[in-house]
């Protein structure tokens, strides 16, 4: 859905410059287009910014558990998962 809505609101922005709205019906039907464009833009830049710390986020716990799973000498020929 992130992706169609600023491809819609730059559709109704030419469409404004090709056939002009006079009055406040164009500043308002203008308004709307560009605050949506804006509005995407931030909305997916903040999706890309949480991925990029979910991935980080994800990538630190395992390596954590890479280390919890080594093997200890028990001084008995076992090795045991601390």
């Amino acid at each position: 859905m992130a992706k169609w809505v600023p491809l819609t609101a730059l559709f109704g922005l030419v469409s404004l410059m090709v056939i002009p709205t006079p009055g406040i019906v164009g500043i308002l039907i203008g308004s709307a287009c560009a605050l949506a464009i804006i509005v995407s833009a931030v909305v997916m830049a903040i999706d890309r910014l949480a991925g990029r710390l979910a991935l980080r986020l994800a990538r630190r716990k395992r390596r954590r558990a890479s280390r919890r799973l080594h093997g200890h000498h028990a001084h008995s020929g076992i090795a045991r998962k601390t």
